[in-house]
């Protein structure tokens, strides 16, 4: 899995769809800021404003961004019809898959340090108070867990979308559709997946809201995070196992025909 990945590392160059992920991240940056700066309800600090980012990024992009980012990556060798070239070489379909999930792990990394750098830049214009060292590093913490989480809670519904339907666009509409959802406000919401991520990481989730007397819980968040992450791991082992029956047929039958191609020629 290790060549895998690192493959995966030198082919990023070549992904000119990651340039209009850092694109989304610095607009999420920005519309964050405007949020942060019409709510005059609050105060305007750099806590708040972070706070805004991980729920502007849950709601709005980064579900949109991380699927966009796996249809293609996932979907790569079959578009260049490059597939059956590369699994000639020793390594397996589920390492090929496994590297590249992986590797959306760390672009989930790299797009939240391009969160938290271009924050910074932006609060530095801007001057919201209360922006320290520590504050920066607790940012940076919480938007990180924050959009690893979120990886986790549409990995289900990358893996349908990529073997499925198999298409960007309509990957990209549902998963807006689901990252959008999270913005509501209520009891079940402390089980829908996007809203769990952002309950586990930013203590003013769903502050500003009249919940009566009910506060967000993490246990049932971080369960339903759970079950995200098993599901797309048993529709991972369910779709993987269906494109290796026929690979080991094609297999079977071009060592049948080679045999039998073997034996005329003796005769």
């Amino acid at each position: 899995m290790r060549e895998c990945i690192v493959t995966e590392f030198w082919k990023m160059k070549r992904y000119s769809v990651i340039k209009a992920g850092v694109a989304m991240m610095v607009l999420s940056v920005l519309m964050s800021f405007f949020y942060s700066t019409a709510n005059t309800s609050v105060g305007w600090d750099f806590s708040y404003y972070i706070h805004e980012i991980i729920t502007t990024n849950g709601t709005y992009f980064f579900p949109v961004i991380i699927t966009l980012m796996a249809v293609f990556v996932i979907s790569r060798e079959n578009t260049d019809d490059t597939l059956k070239s590369v699994l000639t070489v020793p390594v397996s379909y589920d390492s090929l898959l496994a590297g590249k999930l992986v590797f959306l792990l760390f672009l989930t990394v790299m797009f939240s340090i391009c969160n938290v750098f271009f924050a910074v830049i932006v609060n530095g214009f801007l001057g919201l108070p209360d922006m320290t060292v520590l504050t920066v590093a607790a940012a940076a913490g919480q938007i990180l867990l924050s959009n690893v989480l979120i990886y986790i809670s549409v990995l289900p519904l990358i893996i349908l979308n990529t073997f499925l339907m198999k298409s960007s666009v309509f990957g990209a509409a549902i998963a807006f559709v689901y990252g959008y959802l999270g913005t509501f406000e209520g009891r079940i919401m402390n089980w829908y997946p996007v809203k769990a991520a952002m309950i586990l990481t930013d203590p003013l989730c769903g502050s500003g809201y009249d919940l009566g007397d009910f506060t967000y819980q993490a246990a049932p968040a971080a369960l339903v995070l759970g079950i995200c992450f098993l599901l797309a791991i048993l529709f991972l082992a369910v779709f993987a196992r269906r494109r290796r029956i026929p690979e080991k047929e094609t297999e079977s039958s071009k060592r049948k025909t080679a045999g039998k191609t073997a034996r005329k020629k003796g005769w």
